[in-house]
């Protein structure tokens, strides 16, 4: 939980950081009684500050503009991020540090032949079983109303049991996808290009 001193700290440092508090509240909550006996590795708000900054960032986003053969109203722009770099987001969050399994199981039929890749690999290196899904979906925000299907991705690793969880921040966006607009005099061409 570097840089704070154990889970619990994290914790409450980030919901300090979530939270729309000002650094004077924060520095206000901090000096209460109550917290004094509490042994924190901050004292006031611009420490949990330099804290936060010394964590790591999480995947860079890249973006490429995109050429299509046939013509569109606007340039077309893909957004993503590295995939190794989000799979080491995914197996450095520290709130799923409990819930990811590395010992190999044989979940459907198919799996003898994971099995045996596993075999094959140098001995403390594993398999990640990776999950993505996507969805059309709308952005809105200072977009234009753009539409675009974000592609999520997820280790099957992590245990079954929190992949209800939303709070865990389980799923990463990996990229979105743009659907662009074309132009063509035929709108049934359009509408084929677009799907």
């Amino acid at each position: 939980y570097f840089p704070f001193a154990s889970q619990q700290e994290w914790q409450f440092a980030s919901w300090l950081l979530h939270s729309r508090l000002s650094l004077t509240t924060i520095d206000s909550l901090l000096a209460l009684d109550i917290l004094q006996g509490i042994p924190l590795s901050f004292h006031m708000g611009k420490q949990l500050c330099a804290c936060a900054e010394v964590l790591p960032s999480g995947p860079a986003w890249l973006c490429e503009e995109l050429e299509p053969k046939s013509p569109t109203k606007h340039p077309v722009h893909l957004f993503y991020c590295q995939l190794l770099e989000c799979l080491q987001s995914l197996l450095s969050h520290p709130l799923l540090a409990l819930h990811i399994s590395f010992i190999p199981q044989k979940v459907w039929m198919s799996a003898a032949r994971v099995c045996l890749l596993q075999d094959a690999l140098p001995p403390g290196a594993t398999i990640l079983g990776v999950i993505l899904s996507l969805d059309k979906m709308n952005i809105s925000v200072m977009t234009g109303n753009h539409v675009a299907h974000p592609v999520l991705i997820r280790l099957a690793n992590i245990d079954a049991s929190i992949h209800s969880k939303m709070s865990l921040h389980r799923y990463l966006l990996l990229a979105l996808l743009p659907i662009p607009k074309f132009i063509h005099k035929n709108t049934h061409i359009c509408g084929l290009l677009q799907d």
